[in-house]
């Protein structure tokens, strides 16, 4: 290729690549006009169905019509707030939970323009994506901050498990069965002198030994103990190891609200394997 024809086509796919940049960064004649444009109440009310289906959302009038095939829910779900005020769902969808950051980025590409009223009300659909991009910015500076933290607690971790001199290996104990049957376990593994794993559970053992049953394993037991202490085995006994990992020491463990007779078998354990460990 000559020299010419090389600098055309570079100067070609440079244009193209310009056009391309416009096309998404600059919004549309269309969209830029309906920034402003005031929509009446009766209006709203007429694209009340799948084929025409607008919402209202803090003041701001959306057409979904074109979404509603995409949504993930039953198409009821959409339908059912068309031509209709629906701030109330956007900001809880289920169990007080409102829609993501991607959701509202998503939502900015369907607004029209505002409700009568609410002229000073609704942010537009720059403003929206400017919240969007400042909540994504907010997010990664506090997951570099939590990363930080973190990896400041693992080498303060692994300098106080080195102190404390625990041999690399994988230690286990157990307690008597109680008056039920159960009996607490832990094992705990250490990889260059660090806590790197630890398990514990509450079991049932037959005549033989064999394990008979675990309570981590039992989703009914786990709802009677919910109902009366607002929490289970579930999570407390992966409290209880995930605290003993991060921290590399049973005296810096706290017991969960609700989960203290757990926490004191555990912390007998871990105190009876890791003396094995020194």
């Amino acid at each position: 290729m000559n020299k010419l024809a090389y600098t055309t086509l570079i100067a070609f796919i440079s244009s193209i690549l310009t056009l391309v940049g416009a096309y998404w960064l600059v919004p549309s004649h269309a969209q830029s006009d309906s920034q402003g444009r005031i929509i009446s109440l009766e209006e709203l009310a007429q694209h009340n169905h799948a084929a025409s289906c607008w919402k209202v959302i803090d003041g701001r009038v959306y057409d979904i019509t074109d979404y509603i095939d995409e949504h993930p829910t039953p198409e009821s779900v959409l339908t059912d707030w068309c031509g209709m005020e629906s701030t109330e769902a956007w900001y809880d969808k289920g169990n007080g939970r409102p829609h993501s950051p991607g959701a509202l980025a998503l939502l900015a590409q369907f607004d029209i323009g505002v409700l009568a009223g609410h002229e000073t009300a609704g942010s537009t659909t720059t403003e929206v994506l400017t919240q969007v991009e400042d909540q994504k910015t907010a997010k990664a500076a506090t997951a570099n901050k939590v990363s930080e933290l973190m990896g400041e607690q693992q080498e303060m971790t692994m300098t106080r498990t080195a102190q404390q001199g625990y041999r690399d290996g994988s230690y286990y104990a157990e307690s008597e069965p109680d008056s039920r049957g159960w009996r607490s376990l832990v094992e705990i593994s250490i990889v260059n002198s660090r806590i790197t794993s630890v398990y514990y559970d509450e079991i049932q053992r037959d005549d033989e030994g064999n394990y008979k049953a675990r309570k981590s394993d039992d989703m009914n037991y786990a709802e009677r103990w919910r109902r009366v202490s607002q929490i289970s085995q579930l999570s407390a006994f992966r409290g209880y190891e995930n605290m003993l990992i991060l921290t590399g020491t049973i005296d810096e463990v706290d017991a969960l609200t609700g989960a203290t007779s757990s926490f004191e078998s555990f912390q007998r354990l871990v105190r009876e394997a890791l003396t094995e460990a020194r």
